[in-house]
């Protein structure tokens, strides 16, 4: 009779090692099926580190491309319906680096922004920052190292939890601005009348010398400043009232004459908007973003001229002639005169785009 103890030993450690490999198999898919069930931790430093990454390397949407599709700051003016991200750099180009505009239109503390623009419990900010349908709570500040100042946005960062949290050295742009000294343009024109011409050659600044964004002085996309001084020291007689009697803003080529955008008489911090008006010292013109795009044409208009006009009277009120400041000699657009005041990268006549530290922080949980 044939003895069957070894097929039964063997039989049973076949099956037996079948069932160990099944066993380990359908334990190791166990936790696969429950993974619904079972609670997780999100990671806040990884949102907070996105969040900070979008605003410090991306311009936000939409970006401007021509007068018919301006930046997402300018668009506050017109609807925040047409804002899809928010962005403060000045280009992708130039990471770290912060558009003084779009500082402002996020935190929305300039005036030339409707204060109400983004409301934080509406999810405004969840929407073109966070990019989350999570209900995450956040806060976002941005600290002028330079100013001593801080702006923030969000909820006060909780003490008693965990957050996450990223902070980011950049650096804001600043506008530059020209400073004219009256007196270094006075000349022997003994008459009544005098005008100031100022040049500002678009395809020069932007297309011209300097190339890095970060640097650039670009009149088409950020905020244009021209402070003339020491207009009462141009003056050879005593009690002559100055009056600033017009500003033409005109591009060559072009016989249309363009409203002026912001003018400041003197310490007065209230813009002025109706000419003439008399003045001591001092005449500050601000022009915002794309104000001079507004004026230029597809096919021309890569030079523009500002010219100010400065009537003389005496106590009476009537025309008086004296020498004063005046650098457009013969008819008020002599647009070949040399003497035009030519705002230029030469940092004798034109403070040049600076760049002041600031610390980003972001903080989500």
């Amino acid at each position: 009779m044939t003895d069957e103890n070894a097929n039964l030993s063997i039989d049973f450690l076949v099956g037996f090692t079948i069932f160990i490999l099944a066993f380990i198999w359908v334990v190791s898919i166990i936790p696969g099926l429950l993974i619904g069930l079972q609670s997780h931790t999100i990671d806040y430093d990884a949102v907070a580190y996105r969040t900070g990454v979008i605003l410090a390397e991306d311009p936000g949407y939409p970006v401007y491309i021509d007068r018919s599709n301006l930046s997402w700051e300018e668009k506050l003016k017109v609807d925040k319906r047409d804002v899809d991200r928010l962005g403060v750099a000045i280009s992708r180009d130039s990471p770290n680096i912060l558009s003084q505009d779009k500082v402002n239109g996020f935190f929305h503390t300039c005036t030339t922004y409707n204060t109400s623009a983004f409301t934080y419990s509406l999810g405004d900010y969840q929407k073109r920052v966070i990019f989350s349908d999570y209900p995450y709570r956040f806060n976002i500040s941005l600290r002028d190292i330079e100013r001593n100042e801080i702006r923030s946005v969000g909820d006060v960062i909780p003490l008693n939890s965990s957050y996450g949290y990223i902070r980011r050295l950049v650096k804001i742009k600043e506008p530059s601005i020209a400073t004219i000294n009256a007196s270094g343009y006075k000349n022997a024109d003994n008459v009544s009348t005098h005008r100031f011409s100022i040049l500002l050659n678009t395809t020069k600044l932007v297309l011209g010398e300097v190339k890095d964004p970060a640097y650039q002085i670009n009149p088409i996309k950020e905020q244009i400043m021209i402070n003339i001084t020491n207009l009462n020291k141009t003056i050879n007689q005593p009690s002559v009232n100055i009056t600033l009697s017009s500003i033409a803003v005109k591009r060559v080529g072009d016989t249309n004459s363009y409203p002026f955008d912001e003018l400041y008489i003197d310490d007065n911090s209230a813009p002025q908007l109706l000419l003439p008006l008399e003045v001591t010292n001092k005449v500050s013109l601000k022009f915002k973003p794309t104000f001079f795009d507004g004026i230029m044409s597809d096919a021309e208009g890569s030079q523009i001229y500002l010219t100010l006009t400065f009537n003389l009277k005496d106590p009476g009120g009537n025309p008086t002639n004296s020498t004063f400041f005046n650098n457009t000699p013969g008819t008020p657009f002599n647009y070949n005169s040399p003497n035009n005041f030519d705002y230029n990268y030469n940092p004798n006549y034109v403070t040049q785009p600076q760049l002041r530290p600031a610390l980003l922080e972001v903080a989500v949980w």
